[in-house]
């Protein structure tokens, strides 16, 4: 099975789908966490990790560099410096799911009718016919995680994430969803 980053046109339909789930109007859920002992006002630079493509060359993809600049926004709104040998190393995961929800809904009651025989009940039994109707909706869910990792240590000093319903307008809209989910990832970042 292929990874998302050995996959490169997965990768960004994930990526693109993932970042647009701050659009969602049942709203995504969006979750945070970092270490509580790391000193983050140390921390005055930032990049991003490379990506390296099957062949060992590195690449950027359109949602990569969308999630990036969207990134970039939000650290240098906070006073980070962008920077070759960084204090804070940035990285996106993403993942994109079809689900499929299956409901079952009593159908409606036929209650007694008049036939050739006279007034009688339902053709199926002495309360009529009921059966089940089963409703079949497909739909996308979408997760994306951003790590900061503390490029000396080598260890995440912070993780957040969304996940939620990936709608058909969130994909038209790339660059505004990718902006929205990565600013509510940020809501998070202490």
């Amino acid at each position: 099975m292929k990874t998302l980053r050995q996959n490169p046109l997965r990768y960004v339909a994930a990526i693109v789908a993932m970042a647009a789930l701050a659009g969602c109007a049942s709203g995504p859920d969006v979750r945070g966490d970092y270490d509580r002992a790391a000193d983050f006002s140390r921390y005055k630079t930032y990049n991003f990790l490379s990506e390296t493509g099957q062949d060992g060359t590195e690449f950027k993809s359109i949602a990569q560099q969308m999630m990036q600049q969207a990134a970039a926004r939000e650290m240098e709104a906070r006073g980070y410096v962008k920077a070759q040998d960084p204090d804070l190393l940035l990285n996106f995961k993403g993942k994109l799911e079809e689900k499929t929800d299956i409901q079952s809904t009593p159908a409606p009651y036929y209650g007694p009718t008049f036939g050739y025989r006279g007034w009688y009940g339902a053709p199926y039994g002495a309360y009529g016919y009921g059966g089940t109707e089963v409703t079949t909706r497909r739909y996308n869910v979408g997760t994306l995680v951003m790590d900061v990792i503390d490029r000396e240590k080598r260890v995440a000093v912070f993780q957040g994430g969304i996940e939620g319903v990936v709608s058909k307008k969130m994909m038209e809209d790339k660059q505004g969803s990718i902006n929205n989910a990565v600013a509510a990832i940020f809501s998070k970042y202490p």
